[in-house]
C-alpha cells in the first residue's frame, strides 16, 4: 500500500488524501489501514471495507449505464443468473414470461451454480440468480419460489427400474454406486441430497462425485450408477434413463430466488411471478 502513488491516481496531494482516510476511520470507529507494519496493508475491517465498496462502486456503474440506456430507448437490461437443473428447456419460455411483464425489459440469462450467482450479485454483474443452494448471506436474500419432489434416476435395465409403481428407498440403492453433484464450493450442508442422505443415516458403498447434474444423468445411462434429481431434471433425459419416486422423509428440493438484500424491487416480483408459473408447468 503506497499513498503516495494512491493520490498521485486520485490527482490530489498525499496530506489530504491521508486525512479523508483519517475521518473516514473515526466516523467507523474502526482502523482500516495498519499504519505500523511494514509495508502499511489493510486491516481485516480495511478488507471487509473495500470489498464492500468495491460492490457499491459496481451497482452505481451498473446503474448509470442503465440509466443512460433507458433514457435513450426506454429500455432496460435484467441479468439473471440459474442453475441448469432448475430451468432447462424452459428459457424461451422464461423470457417470453418477463417481456410480457415488462416490454421494456431485455432478458440476459446466464447458466452459473449458486456461487458464481452469489458472487455475481455482490459484484453486480447479475441482479438476480434462482438455484437450489441454500446460503448465509447477509448481503443476500433468499425466497423460496418452491418445493420440488426428489426422484432417483436409474438405467433402463437396473433390476428397480422394472418396479414402476414402487416408490424407492435409500436402502434400496445400498448394493448401487451413488452419482453426486454439487456445487463444491457451497459446501455440504448446502446440498439437499446430501443432507437428506445424511438423515436418512445411507452411507452408499461406492460413490461418485462430480459437479454436473447433466453429465451425472450421461453417467447413469452409461450405466455407471444411480443418482437422486429434482423433478423438472427427468426433461433432460428421457429415452435412456428412467426415473421413480423417493420415499424418504424431507425428500424434496428447494429453489430459490436470491438477490440482493433490501427492498424488493418490482421486476423482483415480476421475476418471482414468472419462474413461479413456469416451475409449476414444468412439474406437470
Amino acid at each position: 500500500m503506497n499513498f503516495t502513488r494512491a493520490a498521485e491516481e486520485m490527482h490530489i496531494a498525499q496530506p489530504p488524501l491521508s486525512r479523508q482516510i483519517s475521518n473516514l476511520e473515526d466516523e467507523l470507529g474502526v482502523r482500516l489501514i495498519d499504519r505500523d507494519a511494514r509495508p502499511m496493508r489493510l486491516t481485516s475491517s480495511g478488507e471487509f471495507f473495500k470489498e464492500r465498496a468495491q460492490e457499491v462502486i459496481s451497482r452505481v456503474d451498473r446503474l448509470k449505464v442503465d440509466t443512460i440506456a433507458y433514457g435513450r430507448g426506454g429500455r432496460q437490461t435484467w441479468r439473471i443468473g440459474f442453475e441448469t437443473s432448475v430451468l432447462y428447456g424452459h428459457l424461451p419460455a422464461v423470457i417470453k414470461h418477463l417481456r410480457a411483464l415488462n416490454p421494456h425489459l431485455d432478458i440476459d440469462l446466464r447458466a452459473l451454480s449458486t456461487s458464481a450467482q452469489i458472487a455475481g450479485i455482490h459484484d453486480g454483474t447479475i441482479d438476480a440468480g434462482v438455484g437450489r443452494e441454500r446460503v448465509s448471506d447477509e448481503h443476500i436474500e433468499q425466497m423460496v419460489i418452491r418445493e420440488e419432489p426428489l426422484l432417483v434416476a436409474l438405467y433402463p435395465d437396473h433390476p428397480l427400474a422394472a418396479e414402476s409403481t414402487r416408490a424407492l428407498r435409500f436402502a434400496d440403492l445400498a448394493g448401487d454406486t451413488f452419482i453426486s453433484y454439487r456445487d463444491e464450493t457451497m459446501g455440504h450442508r448446502s446440498d439437499p441430497v446430501a443432507r437428506l442422505m445424511e438423515r436418512a443415516s445411507f452411507m452408499p458403498v461406492r460413490k461418485t462425485e462430480i459437479r454436473d447434474v447433466v453429465a451425472a444423468l450421461g453417467l447413469v445411462a452409461a450405466e455407471a450408477g444411480v443418482c437422486v434429481v429434482p423433478a423438472t431434471v427427468q426433461r433432460m433425459r428421457t429415452t435412456d434413463v428412467c426415473y421413480r419416486p423417493l420415499d424418504e422423509n424431507g425428500a424434496t428440493s428447494s429453489i430459490f430466488l436470491n438477490f440482493p438484500r433490501g427492498p424488493m424491487s418490482p421486476i423482483i416480483h415480476q421475476t418471482k411471478e414468472a419462474l413461479d408459473q413456469l416451475l409449476q408447468i414444468a412439474a406437470r
